[in-house]
């Protein structure tokens, strides 16, 4: 298994890239709750922030969205 902190920096960096795919709405969504209309600045340190509070299997799950 990849380590935690991997996992974060990965799907964070996804989601910095590809703002408008599914997967990156779909990690979103998942995150932060609620649907997004677009993801920007704002979102992406929202998710920073959550990502290390959230448990393993749920960061393994968005892992797995975005590979």
């Amino acid at each position: 298994m990849i380590e935690k902190e991997k996992q974060i920096e990965e799907i964070l960096q996804f989601v910095t890239r590809h703002k408008g795919s599914h997967a990156s709405h779909n990690v979103c969504s998942r995150i932060l709750g609620g649907e997004f209309y677009g993801i920007d600045e704002q979102v992406i340190n929202q998710l920073k922030s959550k990502l290390p509070e959230i448990g393993d299997d749920e960061i393994e799950s968005c892992y797995y969205i975005i590979k």
